[in-house]
């Protein structure tokens, strides 16, 4: 058994100084291999580490804020509205989401906004409305409700505590529609809109500062402010005054080939315009010595009224009786079937079938009221007296228009012919 040891012994000796003596011979044998396996451990992490790496390059950093709640979170998600449905956030159509749902995510720190509609009571004068609304600017949540507003119109918001029998809305947008008046400093007029509750707080918008003796009209600056009112600044010793004066409204005549000769329809009424003239007045002792007309300003343009007037031939139904004696008449004298409603309406109009009608103030006689009477004389001698004669004159003088009916249209027209 120690034989066998060490004999053992021996070789496992003799191979250690034949690695001793190979080593001593080769010196950079051992640390070039040690090198070797370094770099194939490294090799081997990369490919690990970097299969890891490659996974995250998808991911992005986004920044969330809910009404004003912030957070921050990674995500693989494409787009905003594939990370809101994967955060669990929901919408509803009236809420703003910034940018929109089908935004592309595409790098690190993107912020998103969402921005919650709640319900919104409006309050505009006499008018009431709530609107579900995620605006949170005064003006864009009554521009979204369909308010049309005016620059000089003033607009807010402000929390309101709900009632049962409230509305449920907690806040409240009131809206302080802006008036038009007339502001005249030292004989200049200005016009303009505003929401102020008086006078004097209409002088402060303006910064305007009354300086010693000087006055307004009206006197009282605590005066409130009306629609249409003229205010003036004055001088000492010297005042404006300001007189509202009526723009009579013009008429506009048109024709209309589709509507019968005679009659007329209203197209738009007309509607009076309105003036300010400005007076500079002196005065001594309060009493009015000298008055001059400074300046006068259009406070509002007047409309035009449009009649319409018919020009197209009317005809009068053959169903008309006329009477059998006005008929045998009209049969004597020659006169159409055809035309007699048309001579009839005309001569009822003249002289409602007298033959001796006399209009006293024109000298007009007769049937069609001839003018002067003479005339009728080339229908024969007896015209004064016979209806047929004059008749019979009347059909020469309708020949003018074009025949009876044609002087039934221009009757109707002017009222005569």
């Amino acid at each position: 058994m120690v034989t066998k040891a060490k004999k053992i012994l021996r070789r496992t000796h003799k191979r250690a100084k034949r690695r001793a003596k190979f080593l001593l011979k080769h010196p950079f044998l051992l640390p070039v291999s040690t090198f070797f396996v370094v770099v194939f451990f490294g090799l081997g992490m990369f490919v690990t580490v970097g299969a890891t790496t490659g996974g995250a390059k998808d991911t992005r950093i986004v920044n969330i804020s809910v009404d004003g709640e912030s957070q921050t979170h990674s995500t693989r998600a494409k787009t905003v509205g594939e990370f809101l449905t994967r955060l669990e956030v929901a919408t509803i159509p009236e809420d703003i989401v910034e940018p929109g749902r089908d935004a592309v995510i595409l790098e690190d720190n993107t912020q998103i906004n969402v921005y919650r509609a709640r319900p919104v009571e409006l309050i505009d004068g006499d008018r009431s409305l709530t609107v579900l609304s995620a605006q949170r600017s005064p003006r864009l949540v009554a521009q979204e409700a369909g308010l049309k507003l005016l620059p000089e119109d003033d607009v807010a918001i402000s929390s309101r505590e709900s009632t049962i029998l409230a509305s449920s809305a907690s806040e409240q947008l009131i809206v302080d529609r802006s008036v038009e008046v007339q502001l005249t400093v030292y004989g200049l007029l200005k016009n303009l809109r505003t929401t102020a509750d008086s006078i004097e707080q209409l002088l402060s918008e303006e910064n305007i500062s009354l300086l010693e003796n000087e006055t307004t009209q009206p006197a009282d600056t605590k005066t409130p402010i009306a629609s249409g009112m003229l205010i003036s600044v004055n001088k000492p010793g010297v005042k404006t005054l300001a007189i509202k004066e009526a723009i009579p409204f013009e008429t506009e005549i048109k024709t209309d080939p589709e509507l019968e000769t005679g009659q007329t329809k209203i197209e738009s009424e007309g509607v009076d315009g309105e003036r300010a003239v400005i007076y500079e007045i002196e005065e001594k002792d309060g009493v009015e010595i000298d008055r001059r007309e400074i300046q006068k300003v259009v406070i509002k343009n007047p409309v035009t009224k449009v009649r319409v007037r018919g020009t197209k031939p009317a005809t009068l139904s053959s169903s008309i009786n006329v009477s059998a004696d006005k008929a045998s008449l009209m049969a004597a004298a020659g006169v159409s079937p055809s035309d007699y409603a048309y001579a009839d309406f005309i001569i009822s109009k003249e002289s409602n079938w007298r033959p001796g009608a006399l209009n006293s103030g024109s000298g007009a006689y007769g049937l069609c009221q001839s003018l002067p009477a003479s005339k009728m004389a080339t229908a024969g001698a007896d015209y004064l007296t016979n209806p047929v004669t004059q008749l019979k004159w009347c059909s020469g003088y309708s020949s003018r228009y074009g025949g009876w009916q044609g002087a039934y249209n221009a009757w109707l027209a002017q009222s005569w012919w």
